[in-house]
């Protein structure tokens, strides 16, 4: 009898669970670039919202290490679907955290990491808040079960996930559905291209496999059966992509971040700076001298290809551009709109701001940036008032660098043509002081370091219309270095440079 009642039992079980819909959400499966802010998906018709909620510095970001979503202290997820929720099952990455997570409705369990509501109070949505002001859980993956609002009652084949021909490595969870209500599923190993029925199985749960394996499943209802579904899962051998560099091996005036990455799965990344004493890779590699770094994956004892990008430091003094607020006045309005400056290679866009008497205003959740038409901006230092300091700042995705604050002010190192930052808070500024890397090398008209067509499409243009800005006229200066002109013989030089590679004495 005990038999019988267990049998009635998981059948139950079975029969209820086969007009569910589940979703599975796997963040590293979803193409973020490392420290990517993450704001909505869209996933099999359940959207996933993401906000920084009371926390004012630190919005919800994707990060290789842990392969998650950091969820911060105060960050919110709100999660909608089309039919009502029942339950979702949270996995989380390495080194999460253990901050308690709360919601709107229904019971989130910390001990089992689910999170369930009762029948009786159905919803469509809920928002999850990380509980305190610090710390940050790491959201690997998400299994969200919905109600299906429209069963199937006529018999169809029960369905293989993951689907037909999936390979794998060393195990593989393989789980089987069927959308008929009420039906029950039966699977057996299918061996030589037959099915093998002294392997029957009746399938209550996801089983794993760790070798190459077919199945044939057949869905159950009322003594009938429905058409056979066959899947084969190939295990393959394992194989570890090499690390990629960002930026890749390159030139750089002041000081780079080397950030590593790697395609495969829960692969372990290390670097070496001499190819023989290797650290675990765990923040960017800040590089401020000539450097070569070399890199290798690891996914338990497989290892990568070592591979490795040198980074070689310019020659080249700095020039500063300074905006002044008692000297820019933007378009002279002081009524709130957004407003462009210009100081010859530097543009500032405040999409949303004023310029007062001594101050430039920014206000919270407008575009703001720097960008240059010429060096790449390597520095740019904020003096800022109290109340509403640098510290209201930060680095909008996209933006590499660094970005510290102190006090009122604020200071971003880094290489690029454009700085954006996000303005969390309203910022006031008396004078933005932006430093731009200068190249002395002769011939290199354009300032990028490297002397090739385009300094001589740049000292060309130059000499046909002299209005066109010469960002390092020094550079251009080819012919004679004790010349203090810029004229036709210093274009005969360079072409005469980048035949020979030699220079006039």
């Amino acid at each position: 009898m005990k038999k019988v009642l267990s049998l009635l039992f998981v059948a139950l079980l079975a029969m209820s669970a086969w007009a569910d819909t589940v979703v599975t959400v796997d963040f590293s499966q979803q193409n973020f670039g490392d420290q990517q802010q993450i704001h909505e998906l869209n996933i099999d018709g359940v959207i996933l919202g993401f906000d920084k909620g009371t926390n004012s510095n630190n919005p919800p970001k994707y990060f290789n290490t842990g392969a998650s979503i950091r969820l911060y202290g105060g960050n919110t997820m709100k999660v909608v679907a089309e039919q009502n929720i029942k339950k979702i099952d949270f996995t989380f990455g390495s080194g999460d955290g253990d901050n308690n997570i709360l919601c709107d409705v229904g019971n989130y369990n910390k001990a089992g990491k689910q999170w369930t509501i009762g029948s009786s109070d159905p919803s469509k949505q809920v928002m999850f808040t990380i509980e305190g002001s610090s710390g940050h859980r790491r959201v690997h993956q998400l299994v969200i079960t919905i109600e299906d609002a429209n069963p199937v009652t006529e018999l169809v084949p029960p369905v293989f996930h993951p689907e037909d021909g999936t390979t794998f490595t060393n195990s593989l969870e393989v789980s089987i559905t069927c959308p008929t209500q009420n039906a029950e599923i039966e699977y057996y190993e299918v061996i030589d291209g037959e099915i093998d029925w002294a392997t029957y199985h009746y399938y209550t749960a996801p089983f794993y496999i760790n070798e190459t394996k077919t199945f044939a499943a057949f869905a159950k209802k009322s003594g009938e059966y429905s058409d056979a579904t066959y899947a084969t899962y190939t295990k393959v051998e394992q194989t570890v992509e090499a690390p990629v560099f960002t930026p890749a091996a390159c030139g750089f005036y002041d000081r780079i971040e080397v950030t590593l990455t790697c395609a495969t799965p829960d692969a372990k990344i290390f670097y070496s700076l001499d190819n023989e004493l290797w650290s675990p890779y765990i923040n960017p590699i800040p590089v401020t001298t000539d450097l070569t770094i070399w890199a290798k994956a690891m996914v338990d004892v497989l290892e990568s290809e070592v591979v490795s990008a040198t980074y070689t430091k310019l020659p080249g003094t700095t020039v500063d551009v300074t905006f002044d607020a008692t000297v820019d006045k933007g378009d002279g309005d002081t009524e709130r709109h957004e407003y462009t400056v210009v100081k010859e290679p530097v543009t500032m866009y405040v999409g949303d701001g004023t310029v007062y008497e001594d101050h430039y205003r920014i206000y919270a959740g407008a575009e703001y940036y720097f960008e240059s038409e010429g060096a790449p901006i390597i520095r740019i230092e904020f003096n800022g008032m109290s109340n509403n300091t640098a510290s209201n700042l930060s680095l909008a995705d996209g933006t590499t660098g660094t970005w510290t604050t102190g006090g009122t002010d604020g200071l971003w190192e880094g290489n690029a043509q454009r700085v954006e930052f996000n303005v969390n808070k309203q910022a006031r500024f008396t004078t933005i002081i932006v430093t731009l890397a200068s190249s002395t090398k002769r011939g290199d008209v354009n300032g990028n370091g490297l002397v090739d067509m385009d300094d001589l499409t740049a000292l060309i243009n130059y000499l046909l219309d002299d209005s066109t800005t010469i960002y390092f006229e020094n550079t251009a200066i080819c012919n004679s270095l004790e010349s203090n002109i810029v004229d036709m013989d210093d274009l005969t030089a360079l072409i005469n440079y980048l035949l020979t590679n030699e220079w006039p004495d």
